[in-house]
């Protein structure tokens, strides 16, 4: 239940950070409802760095969980890289966490949490970006 609980908070605390994030990428592409193309381009970038951040912050809690034995750990024969912790992240976020990397122990329910986490602000973001893209459309009559 610990596990669950971890999870529960690291995605509570994604998707604060998401809210804050669309609300800033809002903020600094004010002309994206006039210069569609430029202020379209700009949001696409702005969500991937907000979108790599977030699963950069979820390779720190894993690497840091690795120090806590009773949550399990991700396995392998080989000895865990930064590298290994972002590409397990960035799947999880990104798909249902199918990697070459197995998780054991409690620790899969954080992977899981993480995974529910991903898909929601990932659909969060092609949300925010058909409404600034509809608002494009219906502003100059260009459909596409």
């Amino acid at each position: 239940m610990l596990a669950l609980f971890i999870g529960f908070v690291a995605v509570s605390l994604l998707g604060t950070l998401h809210c804050f994030g669309l609300m800033a990428i809002r903020q600094v592409t004010p002309l994206a409802d006039v210069t569609s193309h430029t202020g379209i381009v700009r949001i696409f970038i702005s969500l991937l760095t907000l979108h790599v951040a977030e699963i950069l912050l979820f390779a720190a809690l894993y690497a840091g969980l690795q120090h806590v034995q009773m949550l399990g750990m991700l396995a392998s024969d080989i000895p865990r890289t930064w590298t290994d912790y972002v590409y397990f992240s960035g799947i999880n976020f990104v798909t249902l966490g199918y990697t070459q990397i197995e998780t054991q122990g409690s620790i899969r329910m954080i992977a899981m949490m993480q995974s529910l986490g991903g898909f929601m602000v990932l659909t969060w973001s092609a949300t925010f970006v058909y409404s600034v893209w509809g608002r494009i459309w219906s502003s100059d009559g260009d459909q596409g």
